[in-house]
């Protein structure tokens, strides 16, 4: 039997139940063990688990039970704590193993743990300096800590010496946005869309990074794909985001004015409101600002809008322009946030003329 054994201290009460995590209670001992002795049993195989004042004690009877692949298969069954707990007690044998390093590391960056996850990683990288997930790893961490400068030299050594890896593509860009240097990102985030076209991460921080740099067409590009491939994730919301302060920014404008579409938009809403007693307009236009209040995704073709009143589906458009033409009829200062007075002048005009 080959046994691991780690301090008491090193356990890590959370994954006990809550009337059994003081280490006085007359049961903490035994549930410290009784985890152990689940954990074995889920894993197949046979153990032992000895629980003193001081030390925790694991052996496993099983011989072809591999203690680092099942803590790795734990960590991927989304336990980040349990799977951890388990590396942690077999790294007392095996302190120097590269893939129990790096899982555990990992583990403990995602949990939040970042100066155990940095010391971790950091050993790991003296072991095999050229473990490319390894440096990148800490220098996600060591972002993570907001320590960008230094995440920087792990990052660029992982570039260097594995210019083909994604992940170390994507997140040596996602450092040099970080700090300021967005000219310097992109090539690199250019680089992981390609080597990983169903990054939808990747694609989010390309588009955030041309956005910025001002190629909004590229922007909308990348960042339609980012909310195409995590169509209920949190990157479409960020990329959903991005797309409508874009829209917003350019509302309604080419390079030539009031565009064609902004213009009808406005021109019907103007019609509409003008067509209803004032109550009845304010009442529209506060039901088209209820609406708004949830977010307008502009950049979302497939988003309709139902308002009481109004036989037709409306586009996003449509309700801000119902929005900004309600408001400016009440008052001729009032701001709306949306960059439409131009179409709303516009079409006045154009209205009275006809």
């Amino acid at each position: 039997m080959e046994q691991f054994t780690i301090p008491l201290t090193a356990f890590d009460v959370t994954l006990l139940p809550n009337d059994v995590r003081d280490p006085a209670s007359t049961h903490f001992r035994e549930a410290v063990a009784d985890f152990f002795r689940g954990q074995i049993r889920e894993l197949g195989a046979n153990g032992v688990v000895t629980v003193t004042s001081d030390h925790i004690s694991v052996g496993w009877l099983t011989p072809s039970f591999d203690p680092v692949a099942a803590g790795i298969a734990i960590l991927q069954r989304g336990q980040l704590r349990e799977g951890a707990q388990l590396l942690e007690v077999t790294r007392s044998r095996l302190p120097d193993s590269p893939d129990l390093l790096f899982n555990l590391g990992v583990a403990r960056s995602e949990l939040g743990e970042l100066d155990r996850a940095t010391d971790i990683l950091t050993h790991l990288l003296e072991i095999q300096p050229d473990h490319v997930h390894g440096l990148v790893a800490l220098g996600v961490t060591l972002g993570r800590s907001k320590r960008l400068a230094e995440a920087l030299e792990p990052l660029s050594k992982a570039v260097e010496v594995a210019p083909g890896d994604p992940w170390a593509q994507r997140n040596l860009g996602g450092i040099l946005y970080r700090l300021d240097r967005t000219t310097e990102a992109r090539p690199h985030l250019d680089t992981a869309v390609q080597l990983a076209p169903k990054d939808a991460q990747a694609w989010l921080l390309l588009g955030e990074i041309c956005s910025v740099l001002g190629d909004f067409d590229a922007a909308r590009g990348a960042l339609t794909r980012a909310r195409t491939l995590d169509p209920h994730g949190s990157t479409r919301d960020r990329a959903d985001a991005i797309l409508n302060r874009l829209a917003n920014a350019e509302l309604g404008y080419t390079g030539q004015g009031v565009s064609s579409e902004t213009l009808a938009a406005m021109k019907w809403a103007v019609r509409k409101l003008q067509s209803l007693s004032p109550q009845a307009a304010s009442e529209l236009t506060l039901k088209a600002a209820l609406i708004g209040q949830h977010g307008l995704r502009l950049t979302d073709l497939d988003q309709v809008h139902r308002l009481d009143g109004i036989a037709k589906s409306l586009t996003a458009l449509e309700v801000a322009c119902l929005i900004h033409a309600g408001v400016r009829q009440v008052s001729k200062d009032a701001e709306t946030g949306f960059p439409l007075e131009g179409a709303y002048q516009m079409a006045a005009s154009r209205l009275e003329s006809e």
